[in-house]
């Protein structure tokens, strides 16, 4: 991953190449994107601000993309598909909050560190307008990953520490 964004770091086009990665990230989780804004951001800090808006933007609407099919999947198919997320404890947790806050429960979701996609379809199987779906995940997003792409920007050794526990 470091090498596609060391690759890119001299395109003015950066931080949509990073987008890029955010929202590939948000479809198919395989590395924390956190971990790569770091990395993204200490590789060009000058564009922090860019890269953390770009990426929050692509990531909202992967989420969106996963929210809408897990929604149309439906609570028997996706327990049929996915089952482990009837034993996990985010089930319990966010279906609580969704009964209690409803949209505002999404919102929450992308902030805090749970395992998102697990914790996004719990979500999605209540009724939600897609709309206010993807404001709530681009105000959790954005609040997220602000935070991590401000922490690369103005404290770099704790952002290489995050970068360098996952190999970026």
């Amino acid at each position: 991953m470091r090498e596609f964004l060391e690759r890119h770091i001299a395109s003015r086009h950066y931080a949509s190449w990073v987008a890029l990665v955010s929202f590939g990230l948000t479809l198919v989780p395989s590395v924390p994107f956190g971990a790569v804004l770091c990395s993204a951001v200490l590789l060009d800090n000058r564009r922090w601000v860019r890269i953390w808006l770009l990426s929050s933007l692509a990531a909202a609407a992967g989420s969106l993309i996963l929210f809408a099919f897990f929604h149309h999947l439906g609570w028997d198919q996706l327990v049929v598909r996915f089952p482990g997320i009837v034993q996990s404890g985010v089930y319990a947790r966010v279906s609580g909050w969704v009964a209690a806050w409803g949209v505002w429960a999404l919102f929450l979701v992308t902030v805090i560190p749970l395992p998102q996609t697990p914790a996004l379809a719990v979500c999605a199987v209540v009724a939600q307008p897609l709309p206010l779906a993807f404001l709530a995940l681009l105000g959790g997003k954005g609040l997220r990953y602000g935070a991590y792409a401000w922490l690369a920007a103005k404290s770099p050794q704790k952002a290489r520490a995050i970068a360098a526990r996952y190999g970026i």
